[in-house]
């Protein structure tokens, strides 16, 4: 199983409601239709009286979609549904120009069901690890939680044309609301503690409060 996290802000013009708007209704149909397609997530952003609780990460849309495998994910993205159903709506939709992307496998899968308040964080490895010293910092305290929990880590599945990922790893947690996250989040035994535990480990380039939206 592979899965793709795709990251883009929004086009210009489009206010975030009307974003989001168009994002779960017109291009979820279009978009749950690729073939091979196993399951489509949507994370929309949480607002907190009108605005991002958090610093804006680059990007408005966040989605989650998992094929068999990269060739199946290859050839749904060739198909005549992406080509001809997908892209004009992105077109009108999204900035493709700064779109970024992750690739990964899963590390951690504990399901996390639709309309679920989440914190994603994206994590870069700190250049002085290994990739095999990342992943046995992934298995330590910063990765410890007891809710829905899924996290994934680069697959490096580089190849000619595709975009290098835009983070090493990518971490998942479910929460019961968005003040349970924030307050996990600021809290020095808890969220702090846990990112002074990344120190010179793993760099966090970016995080989003959402709520995910199923599709597939």
């Amino acid at each position: 199983m592979i899965t793709r996290l795709g990251m883009a802000p929004r086009a210009a013009g489009l206010s975030t409601a009307d974003f989001v708007e168009h994002w779960r209704t017109t291009h979820s149909e279009a978009a749950g239709q690729i073939p091979g397609l196993r399951r489509y997530t949507q994370f929309h952003p949480v607002l907190v009286e009108g605005r991002l609780p958090l610093p804006y990460p680059g990007f408005d849309a966040c989605s989650l979609l998992q094929f068999d495998s990269l060739d199946s994910m290859d050839a749904g993205f060739a198909s005549a549904v992406y080509r001809e159903k997908v892209v004009p709506d992105e077109a009108v939709l999204v900035d493709k120009s700064r779109f970024s992307l992750f690739l990964g496998d899963a590390r951690i899968s504990s399901a996390i069901p639709g309309g679920t308040v989440v914190l994603v964080t994206l994590l870069r490895r700190h250049p002085a690890l290994t990739s095999e010293e990342f992943s046995t910092v992934l298995d330590g305290p910063w990765s410890a939680w007891s809710g829905g929990h899924e996290q994934y880590v680069s697959a490096g599945a580089s190849r000619p044309g595709r975009q290098a990922d835009v983070a090493d790893a990518v971490d998942i947690r479910a929460f019961d609301s968005p003040q349970q996250a924030l307050t996990w989040l600021t809290g020095e035994e808890q969220g702090v503690a846990n990112d002074v535990r990344m120190a010179a480990l793993g760099l966090t380039v970016g995080r989003v409060l959402a709520r995910t939206y199923q599709v597939v």
